[in-house]
């Protein structure tokens, strides 16, 4: 069967009620509009792909205005206006200097969640030669140390909030010795990662959740009751909780739908299968993923059963039903643009209308390189 090219960005469809920062093809951060796609690159100005985040906060105040008097200061530590131009491009960048040991610069927090994980992120870089820094965790000194040279480096560190005083802290008290660096937008979110760049003016800055779809056109054949996908990813640094890959369903997910999710808990793949109002699969497919890299995901149906590649393996669910033929809705990287976030990237996606043979859905689900 003949096919047809379309590009992704054509029937691609994001909804996120916020504005969003990516760095865009010049290297450079930049804030997008609401609902706008994120495409995000490299510091070379690469193309990462689409960036696919779940609603998060930046529970710093004036993340990026380290002279405001909430950021305090131990004694001896100065801060002044740099001339040098920060990530976003702008002249924001702060000068910070450090008279060595525990003085440091920070902010305290209320309101965390004791026995929670947070993440901790500044971008920083040396004045010159090489610094080396330690950021304090949300309860007390952290034992991460970083080693900061002359380029924009975003560094930080998940840390367990306890029930004593929280606060992140930028210090040198492993090394000793005094350090001048530079900073830029400090960033205080829950969860095991960052995500991309909030900056508060006051109060916690936040960000709505990426909702992604693609339109079922004329190029998707979802009322034949079979199909591949490939779904290249590059998968978060750390994950909690379930994210979803892909799911298809037509009026509702109580209606019929086809989903692929990972269950970050149990390190497995998941699918789930529902015709006519009424469960037909949900199983587990003991296909664990690696964090932080990058893969490809071959999701086929057809009426003899739902089968998922990955890394040169299939996984199959049992066969012998039929497959719902009024799919008319594709979410890609969320649940039902509520929860269930990628927090990673979309870097492509190829279809076929036709159910592949193993041979193929192996080959393609063959790992890129990174």
């Amino acid at each position: 069967m003949g096919t047809r090219y379309a590009p992704l960005e054509s029937c691609l469809r994001v909804g996120r009620a916020s504005p969003k920062i990516v760095r865009g093809s010049d290297g450079i951060l930049a804030e997008i509009g609401a609902d706008m796609p994120g495409h995000d690159h490299d510091v070379l100005g690469r193309a990462r792909g689409l960036l696919i985040e779940g609603a998060a906060v930046n529970l710093l105040r004036y993340s990026a205005a380290f002279s405001n008097p909430l950021w305090e200061k131990d004694a001896g530590v100065s801060v002044a206006t740099s001339g040098v131009a920060a990530p976003d491009g702008s002249m924001s960048a702060t000068r910070l200097d450090l008279p060595g040991g525990a003085g440091g610069l920070f902010q305290r927090v209320d309101d965390l969640i004791a026995g929670e994980i947070y993440s901790l992120g500044v971008w920083a870089r040396a004045v010159s030669g090489t610094a080396e820094i330690t950021l304090g965790g949300v309860d007390g000194a952290s034992n991460h140390a970083v080693s900061l040279d002359e380029s924009w480096q975003r560094v930080g560190f998940a840390e367990v909030a306890s029930g004593t005083s929280r606060y992140p802290k930028i210090i040198t008290a492993i090394s000793g010795n005094p350090a001048s660096i530079l900073i830029w937008n400090a960033q205080l979110e829950a969860g095991p990662v960052l995500t991309s760049d909030m900056i508060s003016k006051g109060i916690p800055a936040a960000r709505a959740m990426d909702d992604v779809m693609l339109d079922a056109g004329d190029w998707f054949r979802g009322a034949t009751g079979r199909g591949t996908f490939v779904f290249d990813l590059e998968l978060p640094a750390a994950w909690d909780g379930i994210w979803r890959i892909v799911q298809m369903h037509s009026g509702n997910l109580n209606d019929d739908h086809l989903d692929l999710g990972y269950d970050s808990a149990a390190d497995q793949l998941r699918i789930s299968l529902r015709k006519g109002g009424a469960p037909i699969i949900a199983q587990s497919l003991y296909g664990g993923l690696v964090r932080g890299s990058r893969t490809r995901i071959v999701l086929a149906w057809a009426d003899d059963g739902v089968a998922v590649a990955k890394a040169g393996a299939i996984l199959k669910s049992p066969g012998g039903f039929a497959m719902p033929r009024s799919f008319n809705t594709i979410r890609v990287g969320s649940y039902a643009g509520q929860s269930g976030a990628l927090n990673g990237y979309l870097r492509g996606v190829s279809y076929w209308p036709e159910r592949l043979v193993d041979d193929r859905l192996i080959a393609l689900s063959a790992n890129p390189e990174n």
